[in-house]
């Protein structure tokens, strides 16, 4: 589909023929053409915001250009488009995200705001369709798939079913469905995710995947019910076997994960790639603001040995046509004048960057082009935990006045140094009617509470976590975005319950009852409202103070995806412990051999 809505196409084929001027030439450039892998000198003529002319060298026009810009040999890319990626995650509401990416190349973005979503429903999803409309930064939304990921294990600020996805697919701006990440219900042809599919096949919009470690029939099965794309291969066989059955893969290089060497490792031999482009999915605000957004995609996989010019097309006219987009991702007459100027073909900083002709970043910084008067935001606190009330909400009590010791499912976190948790058995004392782990340094426990107004919550003992004293909560949860918190006190924790619904959420550290330091998110409890170099800080210091309670390691990204049940392993939601594969709950507490002695 074409997304560019020209004023004129004869005034563009008038501007082609050199006779009405264009708005813009960048002169004298080495262009990188993503069609034919070639880079040869060239001028671009522009004009109300499309290509109009490549001009190779030695070829005039015949109209000056109301602006000329002189790119003194530099090369010029398209701007890079992000195929699959969390606004929330950067912590920045979308249009503070624009300015914090833009100077770094990337000028779309296909968004999914499945975190929102999660905790205001739709009215969370309009508000990032609106404020994207702030800046130049082209933000598509896909429609979110899993609110919450898996009803039955978790609960969440709102639920969307067939008939919300409908309501969204008819909205503009929103061209699809987002991750479809309850591949488990999705392979079992399971009603609602049955009926979700459906709605997106009836429209025949973009369906977008989510299915870590899914191969084999599973994997058929679950691209023949709709989805087209997965962002989460994390191994070359995988890789090579979503591609061969036409899925189209998206290589991610996020701040929580990152398997872009195992996926580039799996398309070493394949004669074509043109279904293989690049993500970021969950990345943060320093990480953007020290070393960019897309381009560190390409910087990363140009430094794994991947020819340059493919590592832009990947990131560029690939990701395009992934969506359809026949008029983006390259540098040709027609297509929308997305591009920037960069010294080299090594994913650093560009130079220049342009949106739909317009000079939108230079030599690093961001040139403001959206209205200065805006309405002032104004968002409800959504922390609702009102039951939580004292410490002794989250003490850990043993069933049956039971005494002495009790057989008890611990969460090993990361088992064996694995991408996922797993729950063992182990027998742990009892001291005055609570689980006691003072006398083992590597245990913790964890609690999930809903945040949402149903007063549910669960508490387990996790091990290897890594925390050595203190707490650390946050409400960057996924996906339902429950209160999480890891602690050895029940004191600490309820000092970072309190402390996060002061704030209406965020990242909290706390040790010995007092604070240490807090990332405060009052937008739904996952954004703040300030710009990235404001909030890069704000986040470092929490994230410093994570580190000075855990042995100086940075566990912040194990406590974002505790909860999220749709993954493989053990997981911990406020309705109870939870295992990821089979979807069904785990007990917290089991019988001592003591307990069976006396049955006997």
């Amino acid at each position: 589909m074409r997304i560019a809505k020209a004023k004129s196409r004869s005034r563009l084929v008038a501007a082609a023929m050199g006779k009405i001027p264009g708005d813009l030439t960048i002169e004298n450039v080495q262009l990188v053409n993503v069609v034919t892998g070639e880079i040869y000198p060239a001028s671009v003529d522009v004009l109300d915001g499309i290509i109009v002319r490549v001009r190779e060298k030695g070829e005039a026009n015949a109209r000056k250009s109301k602006t000329v810009y002189e790119g003194n040999g530099a090369y010029l890319i398209p701007g890079f488009i992000d195929t699959h990626m969390h606004v929330e995650s950067t912590m920045m509401i979308p249009e503070q995200f624009a300015r914090a990416v833009l100077p770094w190349g990337t000028t779309t973005v296909v968004t999914d705001p499945h975190e929102i979503g999660n905790v205001m429903g739709i009215e969370g999803v309009k508000f990032m369709l609106e404020n994207a409309k702030n800046t130049p930064l082209r933000q598509y939304v896909l429609a979110p798939s899993c609110v919450p990921s898996v009803p039955a294990l978790e609960g969440g600020g709102a639920a969307f079913h067939a008939e919300e996805i409908a309501d969204l697919l008819d909205t503009p701006g929103v061209i699809g469905i987002a991750e479809v990440m309850d591949y488990v219900n999705v392979i079992k042809d399971e009603k609602r995710m049955h009926d979700i599919l459906a709605e997106g096949r009836k429209r025949d919009v973009f369906i977008q995947g989510h299915a870590p470690g899914v191969m084999g029939k599973e994997m058929q099965a679950y691209t023949t019910a709709g989805p087209i794309s997965d962002h989460e291969c994390r191994f070359p066989e995988e890789c090579k076997q979503k591609l061969r059955a036409g899925m189209h893969v998206n290589m991610k290089s996020s701040s929580l994960s990152d398997f872009l060497e195992e996926s580039l490792q799996g398309i070493k031999g394949m004669r074509y790639t043109d279904f293989v482009s690049f993500c970021t999915d969950d990345v943060h605000a320093k990480d953007i603001l020290e070393t960019g957004h897309m381009n560190r995609v390409v910087r990363k996989a140009i430094k794994l040995g991947t020819d340059p010019i493919d590592a832009i097309r990947f990131a560029t006219l690939n990701a395009a046509r992934e969506y359809g987009f026949s008029d983006l991702g390259a540098i040709c007459p027609g297509y929308i004048a997305d591009m920037q100027l960069v010294k080299d073909l090594d994913g650093e900083k560009p130079l220049a960057v342009f949106t739909q002709g317009q000079l939108t970043a230079e030599h690093g910084k961001y040139i403001p082009r959206e209205c200065k008067e805006k309405k002032p935001h104004s968002f409800p606190n959504t922390m609702k935990m009102d039951n939580i009330t004292s410490p002794e909400d989250f003490v850990l009590r043993v069933p049956d006045e039971k005494t002495g010791s009790i057989r008890t499912n611990v969460i090993v976190s990361k088992y064996k140094g694995g991408a996922f948790n797993k729950a063992i058995w182990e027998t742990l004392p009892i001291r005055d009617g609570k689980v006691d782990i003072s006398r083992d340094p590597n245990l913790a426990f964890a609690a999930v509470c809903n945040r949402h107004g149903s007063g549910d919550r669960t508490i387990a003992v996790i091990r290897d976590f890594g925390l050595v004293h203190g707490a650390i909560a946050s409400t960057i949860s996924h996906d339902s975005h429950n209160f999480c918190v890891i602690y050895k006190k029940p004191e600490d924790a309820y000092a970072a319950a309190r402390e996060l619904r002061r704030t209406g959420g965020g990242i909290t550290v706390v040790s010995d009852g007092s604070v240490l330091a807090t990332a405060a998110l009052p937008v739904a409890g996952l954004m703040s409202l300030l710009p990235v170099e404001e909030l890069a800080a704000q986040v470092d210091q929490a994230i410093q103070a994570i580190c000075k309670v855990s042995g100086g390691q940075n566990v912040f990204p194990k406590i974002t995806s505790l909860a999220l049940v749709v993954l493989p392993g053990t997981l911990l939601s406020d309705k109870g412990l939870v295992d990821g594969p089979s979807q069904t709950f785990l007990p917290i507490f089991g019988e001592t051999q003591e307990d069976e002695n006396e049955k006997h």
